[in-house]
């Protein structure tokens, strides 16, 4: 698990939670728990990442990306969550 600023590009994942702040701003772009997205580029000198959903491509500050926490796709069983 890690979070979507930290997700490298071209890597799917599944989102698996969102800062509360942030539900409401994010949940009506579609991007909520259970949501598949990816990373397709980072504008350049620190600018926003470009996060891929399903068609849809949205811009997001990297601080906002710090907020939203993602699975990579293949990973994170029901037993490697049931293990301490």
């Amino acid at each position: 698990e890690c979070s979507l600023a930290d997700l490298p590009r071209g890597v799917a994942a599944t989102i698996v939670g969102v800062d509360a702040a942030f539900v409401p701003q994010l949940g009506a772009h579609g991007l909520r728990a259970g949501s598949p997205v990816s990373i397709d580029d980072d504008a350049p000198f620190g600018g926003p990442r470009i996060v891929r959903l399903g068609a849809a491509r949205v811009a997001l500050a990297r601080s906002v990306t710090r907020m939203v926490r993602v699975r990579v796709a293949g990973t994170g069983t029901a037993t490697d969550e049931a293990t301490p």
